[in-house]
């Protein structure tokens, strides 16, 4: 099928009437013929001729073809035609299953594949290719030991969707384990097969661990297996260094004493290891002669909080004008209208959180809201508020009714940031009378470590979710069809160029005059 990209070029042929019209009207010279005498030639009546007739005929002919040759190459002409797709067939093996334990269960169907010249990559950002020949197999690039890995399966798979061609074929080997298939199942191409590999295993991890008031050591262990997670909670006495706490049906826990922070490695399961902070949490709440109901509410809802947590920790409250400690807090709470940079500046090089309310300064907004926290079911009566300043660099924990932000965090050097664009009062919202409000602060004081859930979480998909797992499957062929555009400038320049050449040869050869003698 041809095509141009700029057919209005074509419009151009019309200029071959320029040549016919320059050789119909073009007079021919008359030729001098010398002779010795003219006195045998007998007189004639003189007679003039006018007639239109072609002279030199090719060369008209080749200079017509010139300019139709130039106005397609103008138009840029193209031919299209359909051509067998040529078959791209890829194996994509998520970096979970190069370990000992599970690569053997899926090396005869990938040297099966790449023998059959299907390519061999990972399932990770970039899709690295892997050098498998007739003579490699898959399992020489077994892992011996692998770090956790977090690659989402699925979010890889909806990049294949758009990155592949649609005559391509796919074969996608991952776990079935949840956490590497993270958010919702993506429509995959038909020619795309995904086969989630059995991965079973129970895993044990060390989630937390700190001192208690009484001097304890409180170790909080996560079990996950193919069905559900739990956490497990056990107090012991504070070991000595080197020394390794044994539990009932618990993997041992080596304690490691350091100068600034002590930690504890588990010995089974995943291996991990978890700082151990020696001091008590510190925490320092400043308020302002305005504040005095603000403090109290706040004050009695952290001792909750703080008492149900079991940890070590110092509550200090210090109203203006009491002097400020001068050993560094791990948590600020500021109720005061005071400048609070100088105070942080005292204490740069420490990793402090701060909390912030409602300056005096701020315009105050009277509305009928409500506070929007996502730990909390219910929603939180909101009555007065301050305007919060749009950044790109905060992010909103709590909102209004309308969206608005009302808890932000912000990243600063070792520091963290807390804006909240309310106050700790009954006139302002309902969070002091709510029930759940030392849960809030437990929160924010003790923010729940997430790791697990890409580490080591083992729990499997969904039964409904998995394809049958069996590897005797047919390899199709691809006989999908592609377009081949073959571009025919080049052809007609050539051409252009070889006319042009034979034009001027014709020219020069016919402009030679022609003489007679007698």
């Amino acid at each position: 099928m041809f095509q141009f990209l700029n057919p209005v070029w074509l419009w151009a042929m019309a200029s071959v009437a320029v040549p016919i019209a320059i050789h119909l009207w073009n007079k021919r010279q008359p030729k001098t013929v010398q002779v010795g005498s003219i006195r045998w030639l007998q007189p004639s009546e003189s007679r003039k001729l006018s007639s239109l007739r072609l002279t030199q005929p090719w060369l008209l002919l080749l200079r017509c073809l010139l300019l139709l040759l130039l106005a397609l190459v103008l138009a840029q002409p193209q031919f299209k035609r359909k051509v067998p797709a040529v078959p791209e067939k890829h194996v994509y093996l998520h970096p979970a299953l190069f370990q000992a334990k599970t690569l053997p269960l899926v090396a005869a169907t990938v040297d099966s594949l790449a023998q059959k010249g299907w390519q061999i990559h990972k399932l990770q950002s970039g899709f690295p290719a892997l050098p498998l020949t007739q003579e490699t197999s898959i399992q020489s690039f077994q892992a011996d030991s692998l770090a956790a890995d977090t690659t989402n399966a699925w979010a890889m798979l909806r990049v294949l969707n758009r990155s592949l061609p649609s005559h391509a074929h796919a074969w996608i080997f991952t776990t079935d384990l949840l956490r590497h298939h993270r958010g919702t199942y993506p429509q995959l191409h038909p020619t795309f097969k995904w086969i989630p590999v059995p991965v079973p295993q129970t895993n044990v991890w060390l989630q937390d661990a700190y001192y208690t008031s009484k001097g304890q050591l409180r170790l909080q262990f996560g079990r996950s297996d193919a069905q559900e997670v739990t956490f497990l909670e056990r107090t012991v006495a504070k070991p000595a260094a080197g020394q390794t706490i044994s539990l009932p049906a618990l993997p041992g826990v080596r304690f490691s004493a350091h100068a600034e922070a002590d930690s504890l490695t588990l010995q089974g399961g995943a291996r991990n290891t978890i700082p151990l902070a020696k001091e008590p949490l510190r925490v320092l709440v400043r308020y302002a002669k305005s504040r005095q109901a603000d403090v109290k509410y706040l004050r009695a809802a952290l001792q909750t909080a703080l008492e149900y947590r079991g940890a070590a920790f110092e509550l200090a409250v210090s109203g203006e004008p009491q002097p400020l400690p001068a050993v560094a807090p791990d948590w600020v709470f500021w109720l005061s209208d005071e400048p609070l940079a100088p105070f942080l500046a005292r204490f740069s090089k420490n990793r402090l959180k701060t909390l912030q309310d409602a300056p005096a300064s701020a315009r105050v907004q009277k509305l009928e809201s409500w506070l929007q926290i996502p730990s909390l079911a219910a929603h939180v009566p909101l009555h007065q508020r301050t305007q919060a300043p749009e950044s790109p660099t905060t992010q909103v924990l709590w909102q209004d009714g309308y969206g608005h932000p009302m808890l932000t965090q912000q990243l600063d050097s070792l520091q963290t940031h807390f804006r909240f664009y309310s106050r700790f009062h009954s006139t302002w919202n309902a969070l002091p009378d709510n029930g759940q409000f030392p849960e809030l602060l437990l929160r924010l004081l003790f923010p729940e470590n997430s790791a697990w859930e890409t580490l080591y979480d083992t729990r499997t998909l969904p039964q409904e979710l998995e394809q049958p797992r069996a590897f005797n499957g047919s390899f199709l062929e691809n006989r999908s069809k592609t377009e081949e555009v073959l571009d025919l400038k080049p052809w007609l320049l050539g051409l252009l160029a070889l006319l042009l050449a034979v034009e001027r040869w014709l020219a020069g050869r016919g402009s030679k005059p022609k003489q007679a003698t007698i």
